[in-house]
Order: C-alpha cells, then sequence, then structure tokens
C-alpha cells in the first residue's frame, strides 16, 4: 500500500512538472467543442467585460478568461503567450476557455 501511495505521488509530482500542455492538442478552428488545445502567437486585442472576465485575441482566435484567471493573469496587446484551454462554440463562435492561470505562458 506504501509503494502504490508512493508511486501515485511520484506520477502527479511528474504531470505536475509536465505541464497540461503536453497533452493538449494544437488549436485550430475545426476542433471539437470540448477538447483541450494549446494556442500561441500575439495578443492582438483585450477588452474587459462584465463580471471582471477578459476577452483577448491571440491570432485571431477569441480566448476568454473567467474572472478568478482574469485577476491573476496580465495581459496586454503585444504580448506573446502561449495558453492551453478548452476548445468551446459561444454565440456562434469557436473561443479557447482558459480554466487556470497557470495555461498562461508568456513567451
Amino acid at each position: 500500500m506504501i509503494g502504490i501511495s508512493a508511486l501515485l505521488l511520484l506520477v502527479h509530482l511528474g504531470l505536475d512538472q509536465v505541464g497540461s500542455a503536453a497533452f493538449a492538442t494544437p488549436w485550430h478552428p475545426e476542433v471539437e467543442d470540448g477538447t483541450l488545445v494549446l494556442l500561441r502567437g500575439e495578443v492582438t486585442e483585450v477588452r474587459a467585460l462584465s463580471g471582471d472576465h477578459l476577452l483577448m485575441e491571440v491570432n485571431g482566435t477569441r480566448v476568454f478568461l473567467p474572472a478568478r484567471v482574469a485577476a491573476r493573469a496580465e495581459m496586454r496587446e503585444g504580448t506573446f503567450v502561449e495558453i492551453v484551454g478548452t476548445a468551446q462554440t459561444y454565440q456562434g463562435q469557436k473561443e479557447v476557455v482558459v480554466e487556470s492561470a497557470s495555461d498562461l505562458t508568456l513567451i
């Protein structure tokens, strides 16, 4: 039992080091909703929304940051980023929804 617990702890720590980007599919507009995706590029627009949410555009793709993520992220136009998020369709447009501030990396 101790051996299994130790193994699970090592796997968990290893996955934390690798990050979710290792499991994400490269972004493309035809990806299915619910898919974990990786998007890299330049932030070309940042808009504040009601409820303290942010909406960004990265390489022509909408990226939604819920308030809990936006509060911990300082995104500016002209910044190059790597984003891991979930693809979804909102009001007929594909977008990437970021679930954690750790899924935003400046590059």
